[in-house]
């Protein structure tokens, strides 16, 4: 008797396989083992995984027509996920000056002025990423005066690597129609100089949208490319699916089209954006009885994820809700939340009632309290566990939260890169340093924590990521953010956090974030096996050779 075995479209042979074969179920109840294949291989046919194994087991579905890939010394993972960034607005911005990681605030003044030099007077300069803590020349802002200086003949404004504050010159601040006079935003702040004079500095989605609205818009074109762009990006450092958060009614159309035309190059997650700066809570309440679609309607490339909600702003800017200490910086000083507790508990309510997932931006412990008792308001409706809701950055973790977090199935999606590279240490208590956006205290607590960015406020690079999960190394004052290890992952959760966690909030942890037969044929393949290895300097240094999407190369090195 003879058996007849398909002919695979791509079979990877020789590679060290990662499969990541675990349940989220598995890793909540402290698993973290799966199998791991020396010499191993696996074949992939219309866009699925069908087999597994070593490379003997998949000789056998190699045809005449089948793609194969020789990958000897490396090792194979499931294609990264990302499970909250801005993937969009990261495009847009890749047509912009690019501060992130610029450690001199002179260098940042030389660029606008050299870029204006080149530029049209009237036309828009726009430069992204700036941090003022990494400067070592000064770490004063940079103001409306000395913009006006190096630009005085073009509009200027500078995007926060925080992306929650923004630095621009007088032509800009005109555009948008902001005088000394102008009312300050509801949540939001326009900044002064001590003689009243505008200063340049606007704080919080309030006082930026006008910004961003004022400012010539992209043309057909170039949203497309913005989409072409980051794909390429996200490609290149192995991820084939992302959520995309804050996303408007026209943004998800541009998806579709580069959908339509063969543009998009990973898994498009799309949230949508109900925020104050798109109308009031009425309004938006409104929006959502509007939708005819909620969670899951899409396809296998681009989908509706699920509602998003900025509660609080970022500690920065003293713009985060905090309730069980002050601000260090500013004695009796709390901060509070955008939406009050009885508006964001609705919003869940309603969103839930519809069969929306919901997502929740929660810095401070406040919003993170308020979050937790709207999903469990919410759960009086529907099982929040079905819906997957869950927290956003989740910096500040209580004791007294995670009971309830058990309790409904609410995961948390965390930003290593950010947390390591923000310099926001000095502006915390010591214990909350220790704890602060804590991988290692989520998996020792049973709550899931998926891998992400946030770009384009940090790179997005899922293996810097793992580094700082693994280190907790603060990039800008070289101490450990944690007490001891108790905040830290071992190489092996961290790519458990950017393969199965992730996958698990966009609701798509049974076909990828593992190697396994009928998942998705979504690889990563690397030049060296870092999770091995003990020095987590080889996880920095890992590059991505190759990146598979549906059994096809959409990455080579």
């Amino acid at each position: 008797m003879s058996t007849w075995y398909p002919e695979a479209d791509l079979v990877i042979q020789h590679p060290k396989i990662y499969t990541v074969a675990i349940t989220c179920d598995e890793v909540k109840e402290g698993k973290t083992d799966f199998p791991i294949i020396e010499d191993g291989g696996v074949a992939a046919k219309d866009g699925k995984v069908i087999a597994v194994g070593t490379a003997a087991d998949v000789q056998q579905f190699i045809g005449e027509h089948t793609k194969v890939i020789d990958a000897t010394g490396k090792i194979l993972t499931p294609g990264f996920v990302e499970c909250h960034m801005h993937c969009k607005w990261t495009g847009e911005q890749m047509l912009n000056l690019d501060f992130n990681g610029v450690t001199s605030r002179q260098a940042i003044l030389d660029a606008v002025a050299e870029k204006a030099a080149n530029t049209p007077d009237g036309e828009w300069i726009e430069g992204d990423g700036w941090n003022e803590l990494i400067w070592e020349d000064s770490q004063e802002v940079i103001t409306r005066r000395e913009l006006d200086e190096v630009a005085p003949n073009n509009p200027v404004f500078l995007l926060h690597m925080s992306v929650h504050t923004i630095a621009a010159n007088s032509l800009a601040l005109e555009a948008c129609g902001y005088t000394k006079d102008t009312p300050q935003p509801e949540g939001a702040e326009i900044g002064h100089y001590d003689d009243g004079e505008l200063d340049g500095l606007l704080y919080e989605n309030g006082a930026l949208m006008p910004m961003f609205a004022v400012k010539p818009p992209l043309n057909y074109d170039q949203h497309l490319e913005s989409i072409e762009r980051i794909g390429q990006r996200l490609n290149s450092f192995g991820i084939t699916s992302a959520i995309d958060a804050n996303l408007n009614y026209k943004q998800m159309h541009i998806y579709n089209e580069a959908r339509k035309q063969g543009k998009l190059t990973y898994r498009a997650n799309l949230m949508f954006y109900l925020d104050p700066q798109f109308g009031s809570f009425e309004e938006n309440m409104r929006r959502l009885d509007e939708m005819d679609c909620v969670t899951g309607f899409g396809d296998d490339m681009l989908k509706l994820n699920g509602c998003k909600v900025t509660l609080d702003g970022i500690t920065a800017a003293f713009t985060a809700a905090m309730s069980r200490r002050e601000y260090r910086q500013r004695p009796g000083f709390y901060g509070d939340t955008i939406y009050t507790q009885e508006e964001i508990d609705a919003l869940v309510c309603k969103a839930t009632e519809l069969g929306w997932q919901f997502g929740i931006h929660t810095i401070g412990d406040m919003s993170e309290d308020r979050a937790l008792h709207a999903f469990q308001e919410a759960n009086k409706i529907r099982p929040v566990k079905e819906l997957r809701h869950y927290l956003i950055h989740y910096q500040l973790p209580y004791e007294d939260q995670w009971p309830i977090m058990k309790e409904l199935g609410v995961g948390v999606c965390l930003q290593p890169t950010l947390v390591s590279q923000m310099g926001e240490e000095p502006l915390f208590w010591p214990e909350q340093v220790e704890r602060f956006q804590s991988p290692g205290l989520m998996f020792k607590n049973g709550i899931l924590a998926g891998g992400s960015s946030d770009s384009p406020v940090v790179s997005p690079s899922p293996m810097l990521g793992m580094y700082y999960a693994v280190t907790r190394i603060d990039e800008t004052t070289g101490k450990t953010l944690s007490k001891g290890d108790e905040s830290k992952v071992t190489p092996i959760q961290a790519l458990i956090m950017w393969t199965k966690n992730a996958a698990f909030f966009s609701h798509d942890d049974d076909k990828m974030g593992s190697v396994e037969v009928g998942n998705f044929a979504d690889f990563a393949i690397l030049d060296r096996d870092c999770f091995a290895s003990d020095d987590p300097q080889d996880i920095r240094d890992a590059k991505v050779v190759k990146t598979v999407l549906g059994g096809k190369v959409v990455y080579a090195a």
